[in-house]
């Protein structure tokens, strides 16, 4: 679907996630994709039917600018490299978390394992054990053609685009600012609906809510008509949707409050007594118990900082409590 001047929104499926798939966006006069999606084969073949409604191949690829380094956002540019080899761009950062996620997973059970006891999540070990042999796989880095820095300028046939480092949802994350036509291609950063995974894990020294709060803030009053996410749909009103997400988390960072008031004190704990959208603490899964255990940390870490809570570990757990 065209979206703008040679601009065209592709959808990229994804199998079992109930966003259904991520946008890549094709410039089409640069042969350049702004993320891809997953790593699928059906996923690729959806990619090249929506290339060659543009007369366009594969094999005429040049570029591909990764907003962020998450699996939906970048596994098929291996796949693609099997047919031409794209020069991928991301910002500097992702470098570096390659070579962090790389030393992490080198013992990634050990590692969720002892995160799963800290966050007051033991009684679920005997049932992660059964997922062990599920951590054993390496990861192969990606490789990085050109790092990008906050600022920078990407120009390409006809379009300009400004990097602007956005933090939060993930280390490297990056919006671009079509400056001249008033676009913002957002990724994860602004989503029009749902709120970015915004989490921590205990082996990262980060404060990601902080990040995305002031990445918030980077973004709230570009000159932008048209915004252009990774997922959902597109959508017009940066300011209103930057100021729904700031309640969003303010309204969070309040029930947390709240929980460790009531006497909740450990991760899990205090992850139970909060609302979440997508389903109730009692009815989820274990893997969706983890996930939003790791953005209750986040939101209990940026409290810490902002010192407003105390933290404390008794007998290998960590307890909050209202300073």
């Amino acid at each position: 679907m065209q979206v703008a001047e040679g601009v065209y929104q592709f959808k990229v499926p994804m199998r079992h996630n109930p966003l259904g798939y991520t946008y890549s966006y094709f410039l089409k006069e640069s042969k350049t994709l702004i993320d891809a999606g997953i790593p699928d084969w059906g996923s690729l073949s959806a990619l090249e039917k929506q290339l060659g409604e543009q007369g366009t191949h594969l094999k005429d690829l040049k570029r591909i600018i990764i907003t962020h380094m998450h699996n939906d956002h970048v596994g098929l540019i291996e796949y693609i490299r099997q047919s031409v080899d794209v020069e991928t761009l991301a910002h500097r950062i992702a470098d570096e978390r390659q070579e962090e996620q790389i030393r992490v997973y080198k013992e990634m059970y050990k590692n969720t394992s002892e995160e799963l006891q800290l966050m007051g999540g033991g009684s679920f070990q005997q049932f992660l054990s059964r997922f062990e042999h599920a951590f054993r796989e390496d990861p192969k880095p990606l490789k990085l053609d050109k790092l990008l820095e906050d600022g920078d300028t990407i120009d390409l046939d006809g379009i300009s685009l400004k990097v602007i480092w956005t933090p939060g949802h993930a280390a490297e994350h990056i919006c671009l600012h079509d400056m001249d036509r008033r676009i913002l291609f957002s990724g994860d950063h602004v989503l029009p609906k749902i709120t970015s995974h915004v989490s921590l894990h205990t082996w990262e020294k980060r404060d990601p809510l902080g990040d995305y709060l002031n990445s918030l803030n980077k973004v709230k009053d570009l000159p932008v008509d048209l915004i252009l996410p990774g997922h959902e749909h597109n959508f017009t009103n940066l300011p209103e949707r930057v100021s729904q997400l700031f309640k969003h988390h303010e309204a969070r960072l309040v029930e947390v409050k709240e929980a460790l008031k009531s006497g909740k004190s450990s991760v899990f704990d205090v992850a139970g007594a909060i609302h979440w959208d997508s389903r109730p603490w009692l009815v989820m899964d274990f893997w969706t118990k983890r996930m939003a255990a790791t953005e209750t940390y986040a939101h209990l870490i940026y409290l810490k900082n902002k010192a407003e809570i105390n933290e404390k570990t008794i007998d290998g757990i960590l307890h909050y409590s209202l300073a």
